[in-house]
Formats: structure tokens, sequence, C-alpha cells
């Protein structure tokens, strides 16, 4: 049998911390670069796209407990939500919260809702807790839905 590990879209509001952590466990547990994040509020005056991740954290509490656990997200940039992107994923995780979630985002069926808190500032536990929260989220994701059943090799 063939399989076809699936592509999944992770959004939060600013695409600086939750969804940048669900898409490198994704990758990282998957072995794959099948997952990409995102962010509604991204592109806004006050919080502009492109922004580099290392220079976004006063702590380096984030980056921590990312690369202990072999991943390196410091220089990841952040993405602002396109309406598109929404058809070019099997799956899409929002963890935004209300007021930063467009229509489009509300009124799509295919979009799974994570309630995972946006931390005003990321110490420590902070870090820990919410890595925690999105790994056992994402494992299970993956655990349930990991292949698409293709054509039989023969």
């Amino acid at each position: 049998m063939i399989y076809k590990l699936k592509k999944v879209l992770f959004i939060c509001k600013g695409n600086w911390f939750r969804s940048q952590m669900a898409a490198a466990i994704y990758n990282k547990l998957t072995n794959s670069n099948n997952a990409d994040s995102v962010g509604t509020y991204t592109g806004a005056p006050d919080e502009p796209e492109g922004q580099i991740l290392e220079n976004l954290f006063k702590t380096p509490h984030f980056f921590e407990i990312m690369e202990q656990n072999s991943m390196n997200v410091r220089k990841n940039s952040t993405k602002r939500l396109q309406p598109q992107m929404l058809n070019e994923y099997d799956f899409v995780i929002s963890m935004a919260e209300e007021p930063y979630i467009p229509d489009f985002l509300k009124n799509d069926e295919k979009v799974i809702r994570w309630n995972i808190d946006n931390p005003t500032f990321v110490d420590e536990k902070i870090a820990k807790d919410t890595y925690e929260k999105i790994y056992i989220l994402v494992n299970q994701l993956i655990i349930e839905n990991k292949y698409i059943h293709g054509a039989r090799n023969c």
C-alpha cells in the first residue's frame, strides 16, 4: 500500500509562538516538512509580516524548550494567513482567538479548533506547558489521521 503523509496548516494570531511550535513538532514527529504555520493578525501595522522569531521574544524560554527537543525555530519568520491557503492542506488547525479570527476561517468546515492560550509573555513555565499541550494534540492528530491510503503496490 502507498501512503501519503497529510499536509497541515497551523494558525494562531501572530504566527510567532503557538503555530510555529505546532508546525515544528508535526514536522519532527513525521520526519517531514508537511506542516506550515501562519497568523491571522500577522501583517497588521503593529505586527508586520516577515519578522524573525528570535527578535520577538524577551526571554529565551521558547527557543530553549524547542532546542531541548531537537527543533530550532529561531530563524523562522512570520507569515500571514491568506484565504486560498485553506485549500492547500488536508488539515487546518486554528488556535487563533477572537477577535482575530476572520470570517472565512470561522465558516470553513475543514478547520479544527484547538484551545491553546495566547500568552502576552513567555516564561519557562508557559513555554513548557504550551509545548506539552501542543505536543499531545499534534501526536494525537498524527496517530488518528496520519496517512491517506493510496493504491496497492503488488
